[in-house]
């Protein structure tokens, strides 16, 4: 289409390359990934998080079924598989919330935190959104993107830690 650059099979594996190139990268989103327990997990949602598209039905929903026909012959626990269901459905909530929301509304940040529901997941879809953009095609990723998805990975971190959301009183 007019976004993707690529066919969705190339997309997803792109976007599996993306991510196992965060190893070698300075900074937050290095780190992230060097210390995330499960990368089977990020791998495996980003190499289905698209395969939904093409079908009448949003390509989320459609995914999510994937997924879960996925987890299933690959014997994944019932935690792992829900893990996996919800990183393919909500693969673009952290778009929508970053590039389309005043960042510094604690209800926004409230609102997604509330969505996202864990800093495990947390971590996964930060991650997922970044090498999502990433493979989309050259320059999609621009340090302004990169920028918002950090700034909203560190609010909705920090509301994780402390209960408290960035900008109440």
């Amino acid at each position: 289409n007019e976004y993707h650059k690529y066919t969705v099979d190339a997309h997803c594996i792109r976007a599996v390359e993306a991510a196992t190139r965060f190893e070698e990268k300075e900074g937050p989103i290095g780190d992230r990934y060097r210390q995330l327990d499960d990368k089977m997990m990020l791998h495996l949602s980003l190499l289905i998080h698209d395969l939904g598209k093409g079908f009448e039905e949003d390509h989320s929903d459609v995914g999510k079924r994937i997924a879960a026909e996925t987890a299933e012959r690959l014997g994944l626990d019932e935690s792992t598989s829900q893990t996996l269901q919800w990183l393919v459905h909500k693969h673009l909530i952290m778009h929508y919330a970053a590039f389309r929301h005043d960042l510094s509304d604690p209800q926004i940040v409230g609102k997604f935190a509330a969505d996202v529901g864990s800093s495990k997941r947390l971590d996964l879809l930060s991650l997922m959104s970044l090498a999502d953009l990433t493979a989309v095609g050259p320059d999609v990723l621009t340090d302004w993107k990169e920028h918002l998805i950090e700034d909203l990975y560190a609010r909705t971190a920090a509301y994780f830690k402390t209960g408290e959301l960035p900008g109440e009183p």
